[in-house]
């Protein structure tokens, strides 16, 4: 028969357990980046990152542009945010700079005043005409050479390995440490109901 004392080490064993072989499953997420050839066996042995990376990569990029960032929504926003009004108003202001500059000292101020605002209104009117044309002759051509996926795609691709696996666990680290207590939890819990199962067969 256990003694008292074995009893109450197997929650603290379960949980110890529990905790650990979460803390190496999270590790094996990263590691290793270089796979290892298990001897006498033909399987390689990879962390899951480095194993996929290609293959998050792709999905990453192919989520972003079908879920997150679909390029129509982006093309709506340009057109929509105030983006055409602050190409006018930049297209404005250096207008009246350069108009400024070239016009002779000897001008008075109210011509000159009189001439950049016959100007600045010529511009813009103008501007918006054309930035609109332009914008929706060019809506196709954007769609038609803009793979948002591919892009995204190549530049996870190219992340190094320790540069993705710092990025991850910066954005995720409170929640891998999550994971680590909870094992150590739910092993504590089932070394309880071990030492349950066990009392009970004792009183039987």
């Amino acid at each position: 028969m256990m003694e008292n004392w074995e009893l109450l080490l197997m929650p603290l064993v379960g949980g110890i357990i529990g905790w650990i072989t979460n803390m190496i499953a999270i590790k094996m997420l990263f590691w290793p980046k270089t796979p290892i050839k298990l001897p006498f066996l033909s399987w390689e042995f990879a962390g899951l990152l480095p194993k996929r990376h290609l293959e998050l990569a792709r999905s990453i990029g192919e989520i972003i542009e079908r879920d997150l960032l679909p390029l129509d929504d982006l093309l709506v926003y340009f057109q929509k945010s105030g983006f055409q009004d602050h190409v006018v108003d930049s297209l404005a202001y250096h207008v009246d700079k350069r108009i400024q500059e070239k016009l002779p000292r000897l001008v008075p101020s109210s011509i000159k005043e009189l001439i950049t605002t016959y100007v600045q209104d010529a511009v813009t009117r103008e501007a918006n005409t054309i930035i609109t044309q332009v914008a929706h002759s060019s809506i196709d051509k954007v769609k038609s050479e803009l793979h948002l996926a591919e892009l995204v795609e190549e530049k996870v691709a190219a992340f190094d390995l320790e540069q993705l696996e710092s990025l991850i666990k910066e954005v995720t680290n409170t929640e891998l440490k999550y994971i680590e207590y909870l094992g150590g939890i739910f092993g504590f819990l089932i070394g309880c109901v071990q030492v349950l199962f066990v009392v009970l067969i004792r009183g039987s």
